[in-house]
């Protein structure tokens, strides 16, 4: 399977709708019987175009209130500050994403916390203790208006 079809695109379509989806509703929505379309979702595996299958919670209801990108300078560029900086990233569960960017600042992290002072506590006691950032700018989300995990296919 070197380059996708209409099924393939089909499949990685529903399935990040619903992960959760039966081989057989899936088979039905791409037009294929049962055995094929579970080949295909299996090399699609295998191939690395679904790398995982996951749970989307409610952060309201799990009291996960207060959003914030929070851009990131550095102190300097060396190894060892990298490696302490993509340790901190790895283990925080404050952060959901974390991407490195070019202008005035190396990293925009987006993070999460359930008030105010968790997050400033997350910026002040973890993130700006690490010895490795300079600076740091933190823009709270008002209001989410788009969330998704889906890429256009």
């Amino acid at each position: 399977m070197k380059e996708l079809d209409s099924h393939d695109l089909l499949i990685l379509q529903a399935l990040q709708k619903n992960s959760n989806i039966n081989t057989q509703e899936l088979a039905d929505q791409v037009n294929l019987s049962k055995t094929p379309c579970w080949r295909r979702v299996r090399k699609l595996e295998e191939l690395g175009y679904i790398k995982k299958y996951v749970a989307l919670l409610d952060q309201k209801k799990l009291a996960l209130s207060v959003m914030a990108y929070v851009q990131v300078s550095m102190l300097n560029h060396d190894l060892k500050t990298l490696r302490t900086f993509d340790q901190f990233v790895e283990q925080s569960p404050y952060i959901l994403d974390c991407n490195s960017t070019a202008g005035n600042f190396d990293y925009v992290m987006k993070v999460i916390a359930k008030d105010t002072t968790e997050l400033e506590n997350f910026l002040m006691r973890e993130l700006l203790n690490l010895g490795v950032v300079q600076s740091t700018n933190t823009n709270l989300i008002l209001r989410q208006k788009k969330s998704t995990t889906e890429l256009p296919l």
